[in-house]
């Protein structure tokens, strides 16, 4: 635990700090209008010698439409004059800018000034709502006075909890002032308010609770409150306490210091009072800690910092208490990485060590890479890439107790490349390149290899093509085709590198190549494996099918089919002639309707690797069904007892508003027995979101029981908060 507490209090302490340095950003210049008819067909008034432009049956502007802070209106009928930015608007005036969304019968507006005046309104974000008789304000001074005000974080017509008042000033982003307000609950005035102002900066008090019943941690109670903060310094607290673990308790952190850049510290102590064992069949700990630290930093378009700490006090610590990120990363790492880019040239320095040692990483220290993109070569027609990299590397096992080994590298590789078009329609490369790599002597306990300089060459040449044809008649209710586009692109690449004079099996492997069930990278630097560079002999063979038509006034691809496959022409000991046939399949018959389809079929064994289909149907807007299966087996091996293979089912409905219900399946054909199961009902309770949640989880296969799960959370809406665990 000691260890722990003295990590949190130093990151602590660093979050604190970079706080205190938080600057605004600068905006970006505006730019011009992007001016619309809300109907396909309409057309407006526009007078030259003034610039006004009159639109009598509906309009949709959007000023500065490339920049974050774009603002857009859409009215019924709209006069707007473009060199001072006035617009006049009514009917159906709605008015979206710095996120809040402003509605109103009648308004007049000018984009430049963001000076305006409206009668009747609504508005509002996703943390509050307002409404009222009559507002006005101007950019210039940054307030707005509104009168006859109604304001509620309930997003109903008629809520639960709210304030009237008889003149409201409101300087957006930061603070609202009420004048003469009382406080109602359903229609019942409770308090009365001569002055009360509300930090919009800082939002108030907020409390998750998930109450509930896990077999595995029997009854328990999980809270996060999360105090007021600002935009430059915030967190939480988390305090549990489960009847068969004991008690937890951790607070989170999230900062922003402008320039210096964000981050967030989030840690987690537990009194662990049923830990178990480890892998090896070892006690675990009682104290059972969790630290979790990130912080980005973009001090220009091209210069980037990011440094991530993972800290876990045994292999067994998220799968215990945070499910949810266990099976999203069963092995975070920690490092710290600096990037810079130029125009063809990045430079990328990563520092990564081992934290924890119940788990296996390389350890980088540093690792030092310069990349040269693909880039001509001064007026010819010869281009060129290169990437160079050194470093010092330790390969460490699991087990503290197993040798580890570690040494230096330097590796470079440069290629040059002769890009041609012929008949204006087939594109040929050949290129050529070579790379030397340096071993150090490695060091360590499981050190047995001296230095070694290696030495590749790498030759091949790539063809590809693309054809297309229109049939603009081809029209289908059915399949919602309009029009209709068919592109074809066959491609080969063939690649060359006679055996190196230093064989995998004799060097350190520290970049290693690790199986997969898609087919790898077979050129470089793509192909990164560094020290599994080994003699290849391969033609790369594909085709892409696609089919666009028009939708919604919008291109979409109908279909994208694409086969491809690596025939290798000399194998090595553990290759075969054909790395499998892959199929990639992306069908989209109706704009509710969508097909996937990853294939991979084993054309040597006559087997299938790899199945992995879906089907996801939404013909309505508040439901929709997902179905499909998942099927591997690795490749090397030819029984179908070592394959995986689950059927799976996701599927949502919304009842109205208030009430939805969601629920998915995980089936294991092979266990035949379902292994994952969960139903959600969720339900809106104005300034309260809630849902109960029931889960059931097969443990066979694991060292653990069977597990069933039923709790209910409630949180804020203004402030919703995911559970983490």
């Amino acid at each position: 635990m000691r260890d722990g507490f003295r990590i949190f209090c130093l990151l602590a302490t660093f979050s604190v700090a970079l706080a205190t340095h938080a600057q605004e950003a600068e905006e970006a210049a505006p730019r011009d209008y992007i001016i619309k008819a809300l109907k396909e067909g309409d057309v407006f008034d526009y007078d030259i010698a003034t610039g006004m432009i009159s639109a009598p049956n509906g309009i949709r502007v959007i000023y500065h439409p490339d920049q974050p802070d774009s603002t857009e209106l859409t009215a019924d009928k709209a006069t707007l004059k473009q060199d001072t930015g006035q617009v006049t608007a009514t009917g159906n005036v709605i008015l979206r800018r710095e996120g809040q969304i402003w509605k109103a019968d009648s308004l007049e507006y000018n984009f430049k000034t963001r000076n305006f005046k409206t009668a009747a309104f609504r508005g509002g974000d996703l943390k509050y709502f307002i409404r009222g008789t009559q507002l006005e304000g101007s950019q210039t001074n940054g307030v707005y006075t509104a009168r006859g005000v109604l304001f509620t974080q309930d997003d109903t017509p008629d809520p639960t909890a709210y304030i009237r008042s008889q003149k409201v000033v409101i300087t957006p982003g930061k603070r609202i002032e009420f004048y003469g307000a009382s406080l109602h609950v359903g229609k019942i005035p409770v308090a009365y308010l001569p002055y009360y102002k509300r930090d919009l900066e800082r939002h108030p008090w907020n409390m998750h609770l998930e109450p509930g019943y896990r077999s595995q941690w029997g009854p328990y109670l999980l809270t996060a409150t999360r105090w007021p903060g600002t935009p430059q310094f915030g967190g939480e607290m988390n305090l549990d306490y489960r009847v068969q673990r004991g008690f937890a308790f951790g607070p989170d952190f999230k900062w922003d210091a402008g320039r210096w850049g964000s981050g967030q510290l989030e840690s987690y102590f537990a009194f662990d009072d049923d830990p178990m064992n480890d892998s090896n069949s070892n006690p675990l700990n009682r104290e059972r800690q969790r630290l979790r630290f990130t912080h980005r930093a973009n001090w220009d378009r091209d210069t980037q910092a990011l440094g991530v700490i993972n800290f876990e006090s045994d292999e067994y610590m998220r799968r215990d208490f945070f499910e949810n990120e266990y099976r999203e990363n069963i092995q975070p790492k920690s490092f710290l990485e600096l990037n810079r880019n130029w125009e063809n040239y990045n430079l990328n320095l990563l520092a990564q060590p081992r934290l924890n040692d119940h788990y296996g990483t390389v350890e980088r220290l540093p690792d030092l890479r310069f990349s040269g993109l693909r880039q001509q070569i001064g007026e010819g027609p010869f281009y060129y890439d290169t990437e160079t990299s050194a470093g010092y590397f330790k390969r460490k096992y699991a087990d503290s107790s197993s040798p580890w080994f570690g040494g230096s590298r330097f590796d470079t590789l440069h290629q040059v490349y002769l890009p041609q078009t012929f008949g204006g329609w087939l594109n040929v490369t050949p290129r050529v390149g070579g790379r030397l790599t340096h071993y150090g002597e490695t060091d360590g306990p499981g050190s047995t290899i001296g230095t070694a300089d290696r030495v590749v060459f790498n030759t091949g040449v790539e063809f590809s093509t693309k054809a297309s044809r229109l049939y603009p008649d081809a029209e289908s209710k059915f399949f919602e085709m309009n029009g209709l586009r068919h592109i074809v692109e066959p491609s080969f690449n063939y690649v060359y590198v006679p055996r190196p004079n230093e064989k995998p099996a004799d060097l350190p492997q520290y970049d290693y190549e690790v199986t997969s069930p898609r087919l790898l990278p077979i050129m470089y630097p793509d192909y990164n494996a560094i020290d599994a560079v080994d003699a290849q002999n391969v033609l790369r063979m594909g085709l892409r099918n696609r089919l666009q038509t028009r939708r919604n006034n919008q291109l979409e691809d109908m279909l994208d089919w694409a086969i491809y496959t690596d025939w290798r022409l000399n194998p090595l000991t553990d290759q075969q002639t054909f790395a499998g046939l892959f199929n990639d399949l992306r069908f989209r018959p109706r704009s509710w309707l969508s097909l996937g389809s990853n294939l991979r079929y084993d054309l040597d064994d006559g087997m299938w690797r790899m199945i992995n289909n879906s089907i996801t149907f939404e013909p309505k807007t508040n439901w929709g069904v997902t179905l499909g299966n998942f099927y591997y087996l690795e490749p090397g091996k030819t029984s179908k007892a070592d394959r995986d293979s689950v059927a799976y089912t996701s599927f949502s409905y919304r009842f109205n508003e208030e009430w939805s219900f969601s629920t998915y399946h995980y089936y294991d054909t092979k266990r035949g027995r379902m292994s994952d199961h969960s139903y959600t009902l969720y339900r809106d309770f104005r300034s309260w979101v809630g849902y109960l949640d029931l889960r059931f989880i097969d443990s066979v296969g694991t060292t653990r029981e069977d597990d069933f799960q039923i709790s209910l959370n409630f949180s804020f809406k203004t402030y919703p908060r995911a559970p983490k665990r």
